[in-house]
């Protein structure tokens, strides 16, 4: 299969691999091509240079090859089981022909085998929204503080859906305001609760504020209900930015 780049053509092998630990020499070639950019074009990562070299000694940074070449790179960081990708580029001679999605892809998998739970990313430049959304990047909700419109999220498990009408026997139920004030609402989000030995069928990943009140109904009775932060006193539901609940325990 052939793709034209540019004024370039060549032929794509689909010989992709991602480098979990690219070599000083791949960092020299991500610096030159990242500088190159930032003088034909006056755009690009070059200005996050010092983010970048950081993520690499921190163990922090992916490549992307294709045939050899390294064609793309990823930095992350870390906060429990979320990942929050900083910088992911493609060579600009090689965008626009889906090594952006394969890329991806390919990350996405790798954080999944280590048991991360979500991602959490900033859109910049705002164009890159429209890839976001199409590898099915959700908005984050507004948490009552400074932050960007521009922030999305993607589970890394399968996780449980809210719902308009919860069975209102068994459900959990989280307000996107703090408890004395969620007398005067209904609840922002709603889940039936199945569960198998305090174990969750499924569990409940949500973007959430600490302080928000989060209620656990069980045939037809209050069992808990408090702030995120407070839910439980034997393990904690917050992940990163989000509550994220595996299991229920009286």
């Amino acid at each position: 299969m052939y793709n034209i780049i540019g004024t370039r053509t060549y032929e794509m092998k689909n010989e992709y691999k991602i480098n979990l630990n690219p070599s000083e020499l791949d960092l020299e070639n991500i610096k030159n091509w990242l500088l190159d950019e930032s003088e034909k074009y006056g755009e690009g990562f070059y200005s996050n240079w010092e983010i970048i070299n950081k993520s690499f000694y921190n163990k922090e940074l992916i490549s992307f090859e294709l045939d050899n070449q390294i064609v793309g790179f990823v930095v992350w960081t870390q906060d429990e089981k979320v990942i929050d990708i900083d910088i992911m580029e493609i060579h600009p001679d090689y965008r626009k022909c889906g090594l952006g999605k394969i890329f991806f892809q390919k990350i996405e998998s790798v954080f999944h085998e280590k048991g991360n739970i979500a991602f959490v990313l900033f859109c910049e430049p705002r164009e890159s929204e429209h890839f976001w959304r199409k590898q099915r990047f959700i908005k984050f909700p507004r948490r009552g503080w400074s932050e960007s419109d521009l922030t999305f999220y993607k589970p890394l498990i399968k996780a449980l859906e809210p719902i308009e009408n919860p069975d209102e026997n068994n459900k959990l139920e989280l307000w996107n305001v703090e408890p004395f004030q969620s007398g005067q609402i209904e609840p922002q989000w709603s889940w039936n609760i199945e569960i198998e030995e305090g174990k969750l069928i499924t569990p409940i990943i949500q973007p959430c504020n600490r302080n928000w009140n989060v209620r656990w109904t069980k045939n037809g009775k209050v069992i808990k209900d408090d702030k995120v932060k407070y839910f439980s006193r034997d393990y904690s539901i917050e992940n990163g930015a989000f509550m994220y609940i595996e299991q229920l325990t009286e």
